[in-house]
């Protein structure tokens, strides 16, 4: 793989993603549950975690060795990691965690653009003690995305089927008062 298609893989997963969020309201981002156990403002709070945690690994690989000096656990899938992080975020209003989630993709591609296709290449140790290439861990962000983007849809269905309900059910409740 080369730098320039991994950015642009990270700008189609973006893409992908912001085209399902787009004309939300701020009551569809903080509905509970609307993306699994989290809301889609706590959906997007993770993923802007995971972009600004993939700054750190990658600033790393110009090293000759990566050094962390705080170790994530991926034990269940990463969820402790994941809670603490959405918790941390969950003062925000959606306004700025859509911020933090636009800034830090501008900023991990930033540092990718700095990185040279053998930096993102090598394999170094990340922070949850596995080794990846620079490749493999943009791949992974632009595969969230896209993941992410499948759950704002799914979640965009119900919202119509909900619309519908009411709307026939208020046609129901018309017709009985008619009678």
């Amino acid at each position: 793989m080369k730098r320039d298609a991994a950015i642009q893989a990270l700008r189609t997963g973006r893409r992908d993603l912001q085209d399902a969020l787009a004309d939300l309201t701020e009551e569809d981002y903080a509905r509970p549950n609307a993306a699994g156990k989290w809301s889609l403002q706590d959906a997007l709070a993770y993923i802007a975690a995971w972009d600004e945690e993939m700054v750190r690994v990658l600033q790393t690989f110009h090293l000759s060795e990566s050094i962390y000096t705080y170790t994530i656990s991926d034990r269940n899938d990463f969820a402790a990691w994941n809670e603490e992080q959405v918790t941390r975020r969950r003062v925000q209003t959606p306004a700025q965690t859509l911020s933090e989630f636009e800034g830090a993709r501008r900023d991990l591609i930033q540092v990718v653009e700095g990185l040279t296709d053998a930096v993102l290449n090598r394999s170094r140790m990340t922070a949850w003690g596995k080794a990846a290439t620079g490749f493999e861990l943009l791949a992974m962000q632009a595969e969230r995305d896209h993941a992410n983007a499948q759950v704002a849809r799914r979640y965009r269905k119900k919202r119509e089927r909900w619309a519908r309900a009411r709307k026939n059910l208020n046609a129901k409740r018309q017709a009985k008062t008619k009678d």
